[in-house]
């Protein structure tokens, strides 16, 4: 009997991983996240600067840094009849917008970086609907996909989803949007910001982005992505 107790009282402790002292302080417990483990030096969050037309300027994006932007969507919707060009003024074939026929009829607001290296890029997109909007907004749906720009920094090409023809951060409901995807270095790359649905010119969305830069991990590319507080 007094074996019996013994083996009992040994398994309180059990696995005996999760209760060996740790020779670094900060190391993470068994059942923590990878994410627990990296830590990203954010930039001060920056109002977006309206560029117009397209993209504008990239800044650089190393490994373990990340970049807050606020801005405002104004206006959403869009134009099944409307014309859009096709044709970079470095003639090469546009992927934006990302669907046709058709154009946004609202804003279109980018974010716009260039990679030091390879790794994982990571976007954590929040949206505000104001109270005082239409049953219909609160449904909104929010575009925020990634693209490659060419050298006359317009988009000419899109990153899909894992596995299928998706065009990552499409057809997201507006809140609260993540995604995470692999960029090769010395890459210049713009999430494109916009509201297609419901087709309101005075809906105004303001929008906080949260874009980090962490290195990969090919069966989980999220799986080092930080947690942002929304």
């Amino acid at each position: 009997m007094a074996a019996l107790s013994i083996a009992s009282a040994g398994c309180d402790d059990w696995p005996r991983y999760a209760n060996k002292p740790s020779t670094e302080a900060d190391a993470l417990t068994p059942d923590a996240p990878p994410s627990d483990g990296i830590r990203v030096a954010w930039s001060e969050p920056t109002a977006d600067e309206e560029t117009g037309d397209g993209p504008g300027a990239a800044e650089g994006i190393g490994l373990l840094e990340g970049i807050i932007r606020t801005g405002e969507l104004t206006g959403l919707g869009w134009d099944v009849d409307a014309t859009a060009s096709r044709v970079s003024e470095c003639d090469n074939a546009l992927a934006f917008p990302p669907d046709a026929p058709g154009t946004y009829t609202g804003d279109v607001d980018w974010i716009t970086v260039e990679t030091a290296e390879t790794g994982v890029l990571c976007l954590s997109l929040q949206t505000e609907i104001p109270d005082d909007t239409s049953e219909e907004a609160l449904l909104a749906r929010v575009d925020a996909v990634l693209y490659t720009l060419d050298d006359c920094n317009e988009p000419v090409a899109l990153y899909v989803e894992d596995g299928t023809s998706n065009p990552i951060g499409a057809d997201m409901p507006a809140g609260s949007i993540d995604w995470a995807i692999g960029v090769q270095a010395e890459t210049v790359v713009s999430v494109g910001i916009a509201g297609f649905w419901p087709d309101d010119e005075t809906l105004a969305l303001p929008w906080t982005a949260h874009l980090s830069f962490v290195p990969g991990i090919n069966a989980a590319p999220s799986a080092l992505c930080p947690e942002v507080d929304e």
